[in-house]
């Protein structure tokens, strides 16, 4: 066999890349550590600000805010200014970072990615053995950084953009429903619904109990409380049959140990001509289309999360990334009479429409 030409340039080019990923992932752990010191939050007004004035502020020590702010600058999530030795956050770092009120902030990516490495050596034995690292072994900053990833864009766009996509939805919530979120997590998604149609009746399925204490409490501080109910039940176990005019599914299908299973018993809770509204990660179905930097983003979020979550309950694994082919089978599997994928634009989320 003829061996294969080595490229130089192409070498090289890939080892320049994996040095840029080695500092992309230690800048992650330091974002993360300014994220959870308030730093970000520190520096959000736009202040220049020194790192002795940093350090004195937020009572650190000095010495380690000088290089957590060079890490920032060096990565664009902060300015430096060297005509006076002061570092600064322009209101785009500072949406991005520091304000968790818009779709733009992703401070809990950091927190989700720290969660992540610290379950690398029980990964590593699932690598081996096979099984996979419990969702509770992730620990409390996993709840919270999903949370945290998702709230704002499901408060900005479930009820106001991704109901009113669907012809007569809006209309039978406004007028008086039951709906239901099944992996409600901590109530980011079902809450704000809640909110948006005072005259409907909520229900939300999760199994994680932690999750589901940050859901109780959220909705009692939304007020909300009296017409939204929460349920340690698995998706497919959900005792109601044709009970809900809509069940929601975000970002979560993929998770679980028997998706198979759950698109059915999501189908026998709805009411006859109910309505799945289903959302996964805006990807295609076919893997050589997928292979970009948010591919690449999904994936390793699949493969250190939600794929091996699922295997450690002995479920199928399914894998975060699920494109609209591999979604219509699995709906029409489970029973669903029609498959639509919405014509929605988002930046993250493809959103999946199926009727009992």
């Amino acid at each position: 066999m003829a061996q294969e030409h080595f490229d130089r340039s192409r070498a090289a080019a890939l080892a320049r890349q994996v040095g840029t990923d080695f500092g992309a992932a230690l800048a992650v752990a330091l974002a993360f550590i300014g994220d959870r010191l308030g730093l970000f939050k520190l520096m959000a007004a736009g202040e220049a600000l020194t790192p002795a004035e940093i350090a004195a502020r937020s009572g650190l020590n000095e010495r380690y805010v000088r290089e957590w702010a060079a890490t920032m600058a060096a990565a664009g999530y902060i300015d430096y200014q060297p005509a006076d030795g002061t570092f600064r956050m322009v209101p785009e770092q500072a949406m991005v970072l520091a304000r968790e009120d818009n779709t733009y902030f992703t401070g809990g990516a950091f927190q989700y990615a720290v969660a992540c490495y610290r379950q690398i050596g029980k990964l590593s034995d699932a690598f081996r053995n096979g099984g996979g690292v419990p969702f509770v072994d992730f620990g409390p900053d996993i709840v919270e950084a999903i949370e945290r990833l998702f709230h704002c864009g499901y408060e900005a766009w479930v009820a106001d953009q991704w109901i009113p996509a669907i012809p007569g939805l809006k209309a039978r919530l406004d007028a008086g429903a039951d709906a239901a979120e099944v992996g409600c997590g901590a109530g980011q998604c079902i809450v704000p619904v809640a909110l948006a149609f005072p005259n409907s009746r909520f229900a939300g399925f999760d199994v994680d109990a932690a999750s589901l204490e940050r859901a109780r409490a959220k909705a009692a501080r939304a007020g909300v409380g009296e017409r939204l109910r929460f349920f340690q039940t698995p998706a497919e176990k959900i005792p109601d049959a044709d009970r809900f005019d809509l069940i929601m599914a975000f970002n979560c299908i993929h998770d679980m140990a028997n998706p198979r299973g759950a698109l059915a018993g999501i189908r026998r809770a709805l009411k006859p001509g109910g309505v799945l509204m289903w959302s996964e990660a805006d990807a295609s179905d076919r893997l050589e289309e997928n292979l970009t930097p948010i591919g690449r983003t999904m994936y390793g979020a699949s493969a250190m999360h939600c794929m091996t979550v699922s295997l450690a309950q002995g479920g199928e694994g399914l894998g975060a990334v699920i494109g609209p082919g591999l979604a219509r089978a699995l709906a029409l599997e489970a029973g669903f009479s029609s498959f639509e994928k919405l014509p929605v634009k988002n930046p993250f989320h493809q959103i999946f429409v199926a009727r009992k």
